[in-house]
């Protein structure tokens, strides 16, 4: 990144007081989060005179800074809670028949499971976690998939390994066999680009922003592609995404009729001020670094780390072929545990994941940061 740019990196996240390698946990909001959630707690101590079409334009405002950064419509973007709860939205509104199966990986999030877990017990579904020792590659597919595979839903970036898959060969091949293909990329997004090609390989997409998007909590975005609108029916109703929320003297005209594209996914009370404020803070800093530089940065930071942590201590679990925006490190005497206690001693965050040390690097760290994580997992 140019000298510009650090120094706005720099004065942004000053207020963390840690040496911070925990984004795939929850990702620090930008400093000037605070102003904005400031200027909108205002409002909600004292909503006089606020206009209602300033309010209810609060979702479409940031439904359209999602899709600039994505480059798509902004009628694929709809607002919801969280990824579960997008995944539940196709679990519940896609046209099963009987004997069809949604496929994802044993050791995925809940977020990818357990939707599917439900749609097996209400409506019948067939549902297969499958064992994949390895990457999942087209010719494991090939190999695997169910015959009357209808949905498959995988991770971008593995919230335990830091594995990558190819969202565009994968992509590819499922869309050949008509299998819908659904990506949770809360671990990848904000910090990796999600690349045109990739996007248009995706049937839909959903991402938890307050990790690598350095959202709020409790906020999530869907893509739809187009197919995925004609296919996924509407099954939830608000007032929030009728036709006529638009018009505060045309409510009780009732009518299931939504707004139109993925808004009719939206969940109730969108413009929610506080969460949106907070998010359009993170939003806007993306739009002025832009994805592609904070990927080159990130990469930096991994190559350094990985050129220099001690080889002797620690096995690396995340596969250099496919790996993300996280690094997995298996410890090879010390208790991940009793390490990630002494880490914090020494004020280095991180997490530990089934079993395995978890570090993810984002645009606010540094070299000289990766150098003080590295002499203190040297114990």
């Amino acid at each position: 990144m140019n000298p510009q740019a650090l120094e706005k990196i720099k004065k942004e996240f000053a207020h963390i007081g840690a040496f911070y390698f925990n984004t795939a946990y929850f990702g620090p909001s930008p400093y000037r989060a605070k102003q904005k959630v400031s200027n909108a707690l205002f409002k909600e101590l004292d909503p006089s005179f606020y206009p209602y079409n300033t309010w209810m334009g609060i979702s479409e405002r940031i439904r359209m800074q999602i899709a600039q950064l994505l480059e798509v419509s902004a009628d694929n973007i709809c607002h919801q809670s969280s990824s579960a709860d997008i995944i539940s939205i196709v679990a519940n509104g896609y046209p099963f028949k009987t004997g069809d199966c949604v496929v994802t990986l044993a050791g995925e999030y809940p977020s990818d499971v357990i939707p599917w877990m439900l749609a097996k017990k209400n409506r019948g579904v067939d549902f297969e976690l499958l064992d994949c020792p390895e990457l999942p590659t087209v010719e494991w597919l090939k190999k695997n998939l169910p015959e009357k595979t209808k949905i498959f839903n995988i991770s971008h970036v593995s919230f335990s390994t830091g594995r990558k898959v190819d969202l565009v060969s994968i992509g590819k091949y499922l869309k050949s066999k008509d299998i819908l293909f659904v990506v949770d990329a809360t671990q990848s997004l904000g910090g990796l680009k999600i690349s045109k090609a990739e996007l248009e390989n995706i049937d839909i997409m959903t991402c938890s922003a307050y990790k690598w998007m350095l959202g709020p909590y409790g906020y999530a975005f869907g893509y739809f592609s187009e197919k995925a609108l004609k296919l996924i029916q509407h099954q939830t109703g608000n007032w929030i995404n009728s036709i006529n929320s638009k018009n505060v003297n045309d409510l009780i005209n009732y009518t299931v009729e939504t707004l139109p594209g993925a808004r009719k996914f939206d969940r109730g009370q969108t413009p929610n001020m506080l969460v949106m404020a907070c998010l359009e803070a993170s939003l806007e800093l993306f739009k002025e670094l832009g994805f592609d530089e904070i990927q080159k940065h990130n990469e930096m930071l991994k190559k350094h780390f990985l050129s220099i942590y001690p080889k002797q201590k620690y096995d690396l679990i995340t596969p250099l072929d496919a790996m993300g925006n996280i690094i997995s490190l298996q410890t090879k005497s010390i208790d991940p545990q009793s390490l990630e206690t002494e880490l914090k001693h020494n004020y280095v965050d991180v997490s530990v994941r089934q079993g395995k040390v978890r570090l993810s690097f984002h645009l606010f760290n540094t070299k000289e940061q990766v150098e003080t994580l590295v002499r203190s997992l040297d114990i």
